[in-house]
């Protein structure tokens, strides 16, 4: 097996940014949930008294700024941009590990396949002109010394450090995330549940004219925002999703040491590269979808 291998510059680089945007994204979902249970919270304070209208002021002004978030082009531009660079550095990873390992779209036997990975990689680039991913990555669209260390190498070699590096990963990946995911939804559905409860009991006590102060619309608040944001991160979806695929990808492997030739070959990772893709295409059709 090949030490581990190293990817064009790009693929760094659209991942910075990926990561970046979903970041400014999620903050500013997050921002908005949180200003509107700021707001409900606000507005329970009283105006009379030394603070005068304080808790008016902080409910309007926090309403104010969760509308603001809502309607900005900058939370949607920083949402546009998480995708379009998450579905470039699938694409350079897709089309790195074809062209090191032999796959059908860069096969040993092509003598243009190192120029057409490097027109490749060009086109992707040409599509990231919306996006600040700095000029080096300009000059180094191409293939790594370890990427070409490993398409010379034998066909065994080649297979072993495919299904180590990119299947193994891949699995490890979709199955810890799979995981991470239910464990997560099932932490805020339990937080959802303890504020309804608490919303109720708030309720019950108001009814027995034991309270003069209407707890029940905070808690409502902090409830849809909960929900609002177990929406919005997808957990319950993503859980399922990912568990299919880290199934998926496991039994890949068995066809890849099926391979005996390398016509075989080159089909078979092309093969497990597509249901890599697929994933990806599900991922971007559920997060585009209605949240």
């Amino acid at each position: 097996m090949m030490d581990t291998l190293e990817f064009p510059s790009l693929l760094a680089a659209t991942e910075k940014v990926s990561a970046s945007a979903q970041k400014s994204f999620f903050f500013a979902t997050g921002s908005a949930f949180l200003l509107l249970a700021v707001a409900s919270l606000a507005a329970l304070v009283s105006p009379s008294g030394s603070i005068g209208f304080v808790g008016s002021i902080v409910s309007v002004a926090s309403f104010i700024g969760a509308l603001v978030i809502q309607l900005s082009s900058a939370k949607k531009e920083q949402e546009q941009k998480w995708y379009q660079a998450r579905a470039a550095s699938e694409s350079i990873k897709t089309a790195s590990w074809e062209f090191a390992v032999g796959g059908e779209a860069f096969r040993l036997d092509d003598a243009t396949a190192e120029d057409r990975f490097s027109e490749t990689l060009r086109e992707i680039l040409s599509d990231l002109k919306s996006l600040d991913i700095g000029t080096a990555v300009t000059t180094e669209s191409s293939a790594t010394e370890s990427m070409a260390a490993l398409r010379e190498a034998d066909l065994a070699t080649r297979a072993e450090t495919y299904r180590s590096q990119r299947v193994d990963d891949q699995v490890k990946w979709y199955s810890a995330k799979a995981a991470q995911n239910k464990n997560r939804n099932r932490r805020y559905i339990i937080l959802v549940v303890c504020v309804e409860v608490i919303a109720i009991l708030l309720g019950l006590f108001s009814i027995a004219g034991h309270g003069t102060i209407d707890l029940m619309s905070p808690a409502a608040a902090i409830a849809a925002g909960l929900i609002g944001w177990m929406q919005a991160k997808k957990f319950a979806n993503l859980s399922v999703a990912y568990a299919v695929t880290s199934h998926e990808v496991s039994l890949i492997p068995p066809t890849l040491f099926s391979a005996a030739t390398e016509p075989e070959w080159a089909q078979a990772v092309h093969d497990a590269e597509a249901a890599f893709s697929r994933e990806h295409t599900m991922w971007l059709a559920r997060r585009q979808g209605p949240v």
